[in-house]
């Protein structure tokens, strides 16, 4: 759920919303739709251009965002979408009357199933299975040397888990899940995220340059990011929190 008051500022705030770009800042893909959406760049919406988002999964924190694309309901850019399973199926139903005004099934919006590789322009992407309910998919992008690697939702200590530190094998950076702390686990399973710990053992394990973590628990408060990230560090040295509108580079 998305939180407003100033103690979640730097790594909250917003439900989930990356955006891929070139080092030029060209706009490759937007991957999840949560509200974060609306701290991107106005002008990457350009009237006539075609905006591709990348999505784990369809629950609502990561799709809510969508439903307040204006420049989508404007009719003016078109959208393609790229998911797990029945991507028009999942997207439509969430976002049509009654539980949206307007029906997004009726805008200018390709719906692609994503396949295990595809490609975005010069950009190779993979998917790979997460552990979260409803299923989910993480992806790396790779271009050159550099590669990206998104995991979250995911719940570690299942087999999913393997195939995620194989995806993700000598990363550039590894967006990872790190919702909980290893004292709240148990009383957690099966709810589909990880701890910090989970996510650090596996930036080691997948020998990636460098860990981000995100995901993290609504009610866990900038100071409570910055204890638990230091926490991190002690497994994994090179861990940050993910941080709202920050950038970050593959080898910076």
């Amino acid at each position: 759920m998305p939180v407003g008051t100033a103690e979640f500022g730097e790594y909250g705030g917003d439900t989930t919303c990356y955006s891929l770009h070139h080092d030029d800042g060209t706009l490759v893909a937007i991957i999840d739709a949560g509200t974060g959406l609306r701290l991107v760049d106005p002008a990457l919406f350009a009237p006539g251009t075609t905006v591709t988002f990348v999505m784990t999964h369809y629950h609502w924190d990561h799709i809510q965002g969508l439903s307040m694309c204006a420049p989508m309901w404007r009719g003016d850019i078109s959208l393609r979408i790229i998911g797990p399973g029945d991507v028009a199926q999942a997207i439509s139903e969430a976002i049509s009357p009654p539980w949206f005004p307007v029906p997004i099934a009726s805008m200018k919006v390709e719906f692609v199933p994503a396949p295990e590789s595809f490609n975005l322009g010069e950009i190779a992407v993979k998917t790979f299975p997460l552990n979260h309910p409803q299923h989910g998919l993480g992806y790396r992008f790779q271009l050159d040397g550099s590669s990206i690697v998104v995991a979250t939702d995911h719940e570690g200590g299942s087999p999913e888990n393997a195939e995620l530190i194989a995806a993700s094998e000598n990363a550039s950076i590894l967006v990872h899940d790190a919702q909980y702390l290893p004292t709240e686990i148990e009383a957690r399973r099966g709810w589909g995220h990880s701890t910090w710990e989970q996510a650090a053992d596996n930036a080691t394990r997948a020998g990636v340059g460098r860990l981000l973590t995100a995901s993290h628990d609504p009610t866990r408060s900038d100071l409570a990011v910055d204890q638990q990230t230091e926490a991190a560090k002690g497994m994994f040295p090179a861990t940050e929190g993910a941080r709202t509108g920050h950038r970050y580079y593959p080898g910076r």
